[in-house]
């Protein structure tokens, strides 16, 4: 047992050796300087070999050689010598910089001897010392001095050889690899209603290893998932990649709106692909890449202005249903002109909450996806709290939802009227507060929050309770104010228009499918 466990684990480290096999032509004219023998001249001649390195790792290489060499030695009378010679042997070669190799060879074979009539052939045996600079990786130029004994009847032939030539890397001219690799090392979660926020964070980390014998240069990187991007997305460019060192990459992406249409979550299939320059050679590979993508309707907490995306102006049955609440408001306006001291956006909001009521609007606990259960196992790292968010239309077709999908719903309301609006998280709970507009009226009420927004601007907000549309606009004022003062400094004020800076708003095409039914307002606008 131990004998075929040793013979596999033998195959399997050989198998990685010879993972990668190199061959290499070299072309050159040869010095033959002959020692000892003061009849025979210094000659030239020819040689042609086929290395073939076997073993290739980031700093030698081990292989074998075998070619021939045919050169011509003068003698001081006479006919000259000419030698045909055939050898092979082991080489070693070491690679300590990017562009310089140096090799050291030992081998043997046979050679025939020619002059006049003579015709022998005898054995010889060598070694060889030389250098290779790598012009591109095709091609190099290599210096090679070398000594070689020739065996002969009577007194051997020793010679210095020298040769000076042109290497060339068979295995590249005819389609060879690249060798960076990647991997993927993480992947993060991808959430449709965010798909503009991965253009500058990431969907995905990489780690890009240099295999090459040498550095690479100018690696650039894209990625592109043809459902759902309309072209390659270049993420990231390393200048310089040393041989055998490895590097982490964010992968980001520039989605489309396609995303947006996913109604279930999918495993989604990419591309990354990297380019760079190998010894001033363009070189290209490619990797399949895959990753979940959730479907449109789920996010997570981990970050409450996540939340922004599903808020929607643009909703085409919010700006049907905002439009009609205003024109409701501007008729009585004009005909109660007892409203004017008030603020026109308080006005505007506690028609829209008191037209949310007529509507029929509810608020409904998902015990499957409650903010309250999900906002606490987001802010202690829990991996699986995903939450089921409503878009506006949705929430109107449904006519109910919990906190999020109402407090979602009546921000798009109030931003579709151009008021600024903003959510209001306390633990275990979200509603909202939108922009008073006046900075006069009820100035010592202790119920309306002021904050300085990040753009320096002094605001004041009014906190409103979305999930009692029965109690009246007044109370759900008065809750919201007291949830914001019980929850002390676990209280926080996210304006919308700021988290759309970050997770900018989406709108889904189906937001016009099923417009609300708007009947004749029958309430008459009354501020409370």
């Amino acid at each position: 047992m131990k004998l075929k466990f040793g013979i596999i684990f033998f195959l399997l480290t050989i198998n990685n050796l010879f993972a990668e096999h190199d061959f290499s032509l070299r072309v050159a004219p040869v010095l033959v300087s002959p020692l000892g023998a003061e009849q025979l001249n210094t000659g030239f001649g020819a040689v042609v070999s086929l290395d073939w390195a076997f073993v290739n790792l980031r700093y030698f290489g081990l292989g074998l050689s075998a070619g021939g060499t045919f050169s011509s030695v003068p003698m001081q009378a006479g006919e000259p010598l000419m030698l045909m010679e055939g050898k092979g042997g082991l080489f070693l070669r070491l690679l300590p910089f990017d562009r310089w190799a140096f090799q050291l060879g030992a081998g043997g074979g046979v050679y025939q001897y020619l002059r006049g009539e003579d015709n022998y052939i005898f054995g010889l045996f060598g070694f060889s010392l030389g250098m290779q600079v790598h012009l591109s990786p095709y091609f190099s130029l290599s210096v090679d001095g070398g000594y070689t004994y020739r065996t002969f009847s009577s007194k051997p032939l020793t010679s210095l050889d020298f040769v000076l030539g042109v290497r060339i890397n068979l295995s590249e001219i005819m389609g060879g690899r690249a060798r960076v690799q990647v991997e993927k090392t993480q992947q993060y979660r991808v959430f449709p209603v965010s798909y503009a926020w991965y253009e500058d964070n990431p969907v995905a980390s990489v780690t890009i290893t240099n295999d090459e014998p040498n550095a690479v240069r100018d690696l650039q990187l894209t990625f592109f998932m043809e459902s759902y991007m309309s072209q390659p997305w270049t993420f990231a460019v390393v200048p310089f990649l040393a041989s055998g060192k490895s590097i982490e990459v964010p992968v980001t992406a520039l989605f489309n709106e396609a995303l947006i249409n996913l109604n279930d979550t999918v495993t989604a299939n990419g591309i990354l692909q990297m380019q760079y320059r190998s010894l001033g050679a363009r070189k290209e590979a490619a990797a399949p890449i895959q990753m979940p993508i959730f479907n449109r309707n789920i996010l997570s907490w981990d970050d409450d202005r996540r939340a922004a995306a599903f808020v929607s102006p643009r909703d085409y049955a919010v700006r049907v249903f905002a439009r009609n609440v205003a024109n409701g408001v501007e008729r009585t306006i004009n005909n109660d002109p007892q409203n004017n001291n008030t603020p026109s956006n308080v006005i505007y909001a506690s028609a829209l909450f008191d037209a949310l009521r007529h509507y029929g609007i509810s608020y409904v606990v998902d015990p499957s996806s409650s903010y309250t259960v999900l906002s606490l196992a987001a802010s202690s790292q829990d991996e699986s709290a995903l939450d089921s968010l409503n878009y506006p239309y949705q929430t109107l077709y449904y006519r109910g939802g919990d906190c999020d999908d109402l407090s979602i719903l009546f921000c798009s309301l109030l931003e579709a009227l151009d008021i600024e609006s903003a959510f209001i998280t306390v633990p275990g709970h979200i509603y909202i507060a939108f922009d008073v507009g006046d900075e006069r009226w009820q100035i010592n009420n202790p119920d309306i929050i002021t904050i300085n927004g990040q753009d320096g601007i002094r605001r004041r907000w009014m906190p409103i309770e979305i999930t009692v549309p029965g109690q009246g606009f007044t109370r759900a004022w008065r809750i919201g104010a007291s949830q914001w003062r019980n929850a002390g400094d676990e209280a926080e004020l996210l304006p919308i228009r700021e988290c759309w800076e970050i997770y900018p708003s989406v709108t889904v095409p189906a937001s016009g499918d099923n417009p609300p039914e708007i009947p004749e307002w029958a309430w008459r606008f009354r501020l409370e």
